[in-house]
């Protein structure tokens, strides 16, 4: 009798365990289905989009949610992955699709720099990367910084239509860019691109700058 009681409690036991881990494992499920909405855009051209998921890893017991470049049904590359929740500007949204590649954004918070990767649609490979600065979507002109805060720090424009790239020095000696706390990323900005040039100027009440490159 003792011992027929004791087979029952641990049967009860092993119930209510797998029934805690299996409520655990549901709770990512139902998370899984009340997000489904990005906080972003997630279409591209010619038939890719970004893949929005939340899953649980079983190794660490963490729900963890990524975003993963496809093109129809296929996978190509996940591109970012990081715990759930976090806000979704960490994680990733499109900058600017440029047809064949795109350009991948991560945000880590008002004030800091915004992340920026070229991306090639086809494979998946970076080709690019940098600090957002702004950008031009229909001429397929980037400005951006490479090397932010370090010595070697640079403002480059890259020029995706003529396959051309541009090391800007000419701002800095801008007051904006002295005294900015974002120094190039918050006051330099694109200010138009016909076919034959590109024009930056800085954003500021106290000074006007403007220059001139040849595409």
């Amino acid at each position: 009798m003792i011992k027929a009681l004791h087979i029952i409690l641990l049967i009860l036991l092993f119930a209510c365990a797998t029934n805690a881990q299996d409520k655990k494992s549901k709770g990512i499920e139902l998370n899984k289905k009340e997000i489904e909405q990005y906080s972003y855009d997630t279409l591209l051209s010619q038939g890719y989009h970004l893949s929005y998921r939340v899953y649980l890893d079983t190794t660490i017991e963490e729900g963890l949610q990524s975003l993963t470049l496809v093109k129809g049904k296929r996978d190509i590359k996940q591109l970012s992955e990081t715990s759930y929740p976090m806000l979704h500007k960490n994680l990733g949204y499109i900058g600017a699709d440029f047809g064949d590649t795109f350009l991948f954004v991560q945000s880590f918070g008002s004030g800091n720099p915004h992340e920026i990767q070229l991306i090639d649609k086809k494979t998946g490979k970076e080709l690019m990367n940098g600090v957002w600065v702004d950008v031009n979507q229909s001429e397929k002109v980037i400005l951006y910084i490479t090397n932010i805060y370090e010595e070697n720090e640079e403002l480059k424009l890259l020029d995706l239509k003529n396959k051309k790239e541009i090391v800007v020095k000419d701002f800095s000696d801008s007051k904006c860019v002295k005294e900015q706390i974002g120094g190039l990323r918050n006051c330099v900005v694109i200010d138009s691109v016909t076919s034959k040039e590109i024009i930056l100027k800085t954003e500021s009440e106290e000074e006007r700058i403007t220059k001139k490159y040849k595409r």
